[in-house]
Order: C-alpha cells, then sequence, then structure tokens
C-alpha cells in the first residue's frame, strides 16, 4: 500500500490545499494538533474503557482478549464511557481543526456534535479491513460538503496500522452500497484490497487526515496485541442541512442522550450546534435502502469540477 501525500508543505496556503484536497479527495497533515493535547485526551479515553472493563490494566492498551465483539448492551455501556469524555468532545473545537476545516470549506466551519470514537480491538480475522471500505456520505445524506477530520489516539503503523484512503475515489461519485457486505445497514462498498490507490500512513497523535464525504475509506485490521484509539470528527457550513441524529452523541439511541453523558461536564459548548443549521429528517415510511437508492448528492462547492 502506498503512502498518503504529506500537505505539510501547503498547510499555511488554503489555495493549494484546497487543490490538493480537490485532487486526492484527502489531505494529510502530519504534526497539527499539540501531540500532549491529544494523548491527553487518549489518557482520559483509556482510563473510561479501563471502568467500563474494556482495558485491561491502567496505563496500557494491550489486552489479553482478541476478536471481540460488540453488542448493543457493551455498546450501551462501553462505548456510552468513552461518550462521556468531556476532553474527546472539545478536542473537536481545537483552533487548529477550525482553522483548517474553515479554510477548506470556505466560511466559519462547526464541528458535528456526533463525534465518533474508533476502538479497534486486535485480531486474527483473515479480512484486510477492520472498518470495509465506506463514503461518510452515506450517513449524512443531506450535504455534501462535510470534511471529516481522523485523528489517532495512538501511534498507528505496520501490524497496529490505522486509516486508510481510496484517493481519487472522490471523482467517482456517491457509490450505493452493498447490502451483502452485512453490518446493522447498509453502508459498504466493494473495493478490492490490492487497488494501488489504497494509501496509509505511519500515524502518530498530532497527525491528522482530512477527508471529503464522497471519498472512499477504510481501516486496516488490527494484528497488534493493543487496542488502536482513534475518532473522526465531522466539520461543515451552519448554512448546509443535517440529519438531526448527528445533533446527538454517536451511537444514540444505543448510547445515552446527552444529558447523561455530560453530567460533571464543565462546558457543554462543546455538543452545541449552531441554531439556524436547517435540520432535515428522514423521509418517513422508508427501508434505510430505500433512502439511499434516492440519494443524489447537491453539488460540491469544495470539490468543484474535480
Amino acid at each position: 500500500m502506498r503512502t498518503l501525500r504529506d500537505s505539510s508543505d501547503v498547510r499555511d496556503d488554503m489555495n493549494d490545499l484546497a487543490g490538493r484536497l480537490r485532487e486526492d479527495g484527502y489531505v494529510y497533515l502530519p504534526g497539527t494538533l499539540d501531540p500532549d493535547r491529544v494523548e491527553a485526551v487518549s489518557a482520559d479515553v483509556q482510563a473510561a474503557l479501563l471502568r467500563v472493563g474494556w482495558l485491561d490494566e491502567p496505563g496500557t492498551t494491550r489486552v489479553r482478549s482478541r476478536d471481540r465483539r460488540f453488542t448493543g448492551e457493551s455498546l450501551s455501556q462501553g462505548y456510552g464511557g468513552l461518550q462521556s469524555v468531556e476532553s474527546f468532545h472539545a478536542l473537536g473545537h481545537d483552533p487548529a481543526l477550525l482553522e483548517v476545516t474553515s479554510g477548506l470549506l470556505g466560511g466559519s466551519a462547526f464541528c458535528h456534535p456526533a463525534r465518533v470514537g474508533r476502538i479497534s480491538f486486535p485480531t486474527d480475522a483473515p479480512a484486510a479491513f477492520l472498518t470495509r471500505p465506506h463514503q461518510d456520505f452515506v450517513v449524512l445524506h443531506v450535504t455534501t460538503d462535510v470534511l471529516t477530520v481522523w485523528i489517532p489516539f495512538t501511534p498507528c503503523s505496520g501490524e497496529h496500522q490505522g486509516l486508510c484512503v481510496l484517493s481519487g475515489s472522490h471523482r467517482d461519485g456517491f457509490r450505493l452500497p452493498d447490502p451483502a457486505m452485512g453490518g446493522a445497514r447498509p453502508l459498504y462498498v466493494r473495493v478490492d484490497p490490492d487497488d494501488p490507490r489504497w494509501a496509509t500512513a505511519d500515524y502518530r497523535p498530532g497527525d491528522i487526515v482530512v477527508f471529503h464525504s464522497l471519498t472512499v475509506h477504510g481501516a486496516m485490521a488490527n494484528r497488534s496485541d493493543r487496542v488502536r484509539l482513534s475518532g473522526d470528527f465531522r466539520y461543515q457550513l451552519p448554512a448546509d442541512p443535517i440529519r438531526p441524529e448527528f445533533l446527538h452523541p454517536h451511537g444514540w439511541p444505543r448510547t445515552p442522550d446527552w444529558p447523561e453523558l455530560t453530567a460533571g461536564w464543565a462546558s457543554r459548548r462543546w455538543i452545541e450546534a449552531p441554531p439556524e443549521v436547517p435540520k432535515v429528517p428522514p423521509p418517513p415510511g422508508l427501508e434505510y435502502m430505500e433512502i439511499l437508492e434516492g440519494l443524489r448528492p447537491p453539488p460540491s462547492r469544495v470539490l468543484g469540477a474535480s
């Protein structure tokens, strides 16, 4: 698998950085965040996972169990523990993230309150991907210009690898997922794991990858003896619509809602969205696949004629 193109050389030139996004569907920016802050968030997340029994010992992500399977109950209890970590949600408001995403989107961006915490347990399964290939638009539905910022909370390299991106895949538009690939609802698309466009990197805390909602991406299988931790933080402009579910915690209603998760927080502003954002609920009476079959991504201002 090839290496992601490092866009550090154009980090301070938003026109060139936007050009990279249009060309590749992503920008990889090592060292954008303060690694001390990211590692502090990682420590808070690990402490929360230790409390719910998802980690074995304090101070380490090494675990004895492999191929752990999530259930509705474990998502409610364990994942709810991660979602209650205030520093995890506050990270989405880091000035460096808002600067990059606002610059790429061409306005004052806000971070979706629903932030995805990714907990990748070691596996011996033969599949190449732990998170199968997909586009984020498959869940977003109403706004094309949403940027996801992927943030590693643990080092990712070799057998402990993380995010991989199918470079240039955004140019193919929205791909209808294949229900036969499984999942709670149709999300995933078939892509050859040996496709030469796949790219990844050796990530460290402080690095970020920003990608468009139409960019196909996934995560590689974790072959190590340690849990891999990362987060997805999504950004859009307030004038663009949003599905109401993204104003709730990720995983809701299987995970608790904000009143329970934010008990004891110093501030709730991390989970607030601009009040003017148009809320567009899903059409009633349709199966999820029927909704997807009717999707037509709005034209992208960000990608232009890429």
